[in-house]
């Protein structure tokens, strides 16, 4: 340990409650920041709670929608495919009425079939053309009902097919809008 002089220490304790006084005043100071800091800080939270609060909200709103999108694809797709079946039985049902119908056609016109009317007797003739003739006029309206059915079947089709397709567009925006709200 080196000597002091009797006159140096006094300059280093005034030095040092010099030092200590600086460093007390900015203590102070930092104190009469600190509620206003503490303050901006609690607003700054409650915002950031605001705030998840509200995308949580979205987040489960979009979910929702998500689902209920889902499950009206489901229900087109399945109405879609009974439109399908019932369009494959409509059409098999024409296509059988349509060969009865040429049968029919041909019984009638056949000339064999004329002749061997001719030979039977004159009371069966005309009973036998009537109701081959009434057999052809219901034919020819189920044919007309069957057709109509038809097309009425196919245009149901064509609409729900029209809903599918908007509902799986609707599906793909909300689900990109959800991945981009998430990505944020």
């Amino acid at each position: 340990m080196g000597s002091f002089s009797p006159g140096a220490m006094p300059y280093h304790r005034l030095n040092s409650f010099e030092i200590m006084k600086k460093e007390h005043k900015q203590v102070m100071l930092d104190l009469q920041k600190m509620p206003v800091e503490i303050c901006d800080g609690v607003k700054k939270i409650k915002q950031l709670i605001e705030e998840n609060v509200s995308y949580s909200y979205l987040h489960g709103q979009v979910l929702r929608d998500w689902t209920e999108l889902k499950e009206n694809i489901h229900v087109l797709r399945l109405k879609n495919r009974l439109l399908w079946e019932e369009q494959t039985e409509i059409q098999e049902s024409c296509e059988e009425l349509k060969r009865l119908l040429k049968e029919a056609h041909e019984v009638i016109c056949d000339p064999s079939a004329e002749q061997q009317q001719e030979q039977e007797s004159l009371d069966e003739r005309p009973k036998d053309l009537l109701k081959q003739k009434e057999l052809v006029t219901q034919q020819e309206d189920l044919a007309e009902k069957l057709q109509h059915h038809f097309s009425v079947s196919e245009m149901r089709l064509d609409h729900h097919q029209y809903e599918f397709e908007q509902a799986t567009a609707q599906d793909e925006s909300l689900l990109q809008t959800e991945l981009l709200q998430q990505e944020h």
